[in-house]
């Protein structure tokens, strides 16, 4: 498949461009899945913020108890965001350096003589999120990588509300909104 390619993208419409049939398509969704798919649906088309479409996803879900795993570096937005989702559910938030552990620890020969830096600890985040039963977790700017190990080792499902970039204020999709970067990314119309 080439979707991104496509300039039709006639799939919008109905259009099936795989060899699936819908048998075969449903066969691949378990029951959470197609309670997640329903609980989406419901805030499509809605003109509503991440964040506004995120609780009315979690009420759909009936979600009472959820998880915010931040970045310290986006430290500030997750205290405002924490602070929303309080208003509808018990939320539980940890941050990236839980556990304040050395990435000297982790590896001594390359820390010899340099000073130290605490390593973040995705890991860590999804076990105590999942010790706290939360029924979904949101990412707050973790790291490209760290973001995988906390989705790998999170019990409940994941999803994103902000992706930070030290470059572009948090906003990746600036190098593909702007000419010239697209220009200096070798991007072309």
């Amino acid at each position: 498949m080439q979707c991104a390619s496509c300039k039709e993208k006639k799939c919008r419409f109905g259009q099936n461009c795989t060899q699936l049939t819908f048998e075969q398509v449903e066969a691949v969704y378990t029951e959470k899945d197609k309670q997640i798919i329903l609980a989406a649906a419901k805030g499509e088309g809605e003109l509503l913020t991440r964040l506004e479409e995120s609780v009315k996803f979690c009420q759909a879900m009936g979600c009472e108890n959820i998880g915010v795993a931040f970045c310290m570096g986006l430290a500030d937005e997750a205290k405002y965001i924490v602070q929303y989702f309080q208003k509808y559910f018990t939320v539980h938030s940890v941050c990236c350096k839980v556990c304040g552990v050395g990435k000297q620890q982790f590896n001594p020969e390359h820390y010899k003589n340099k000073k130290a830096d605490v390593m973040c600890n995705p890991t860590i985040q999804a076990q105590i999120l999942n010790d706290a039963a939360t029924e979904i977790n949101f990412t707050v700017g973790l790291c490209v990588g760290h973001d995988m190990i906390f989705g790998l080792h999170s019990k409940a499902p994941v999803s994103t509300l902000a992706v930070k970039d030290r470059v572009l204020a948090n906003n990746p999709l600036g190098a593909i909104y702007s000419g010239f970067s697209r220009k200096r990314l070798g991007l072309v119309d």
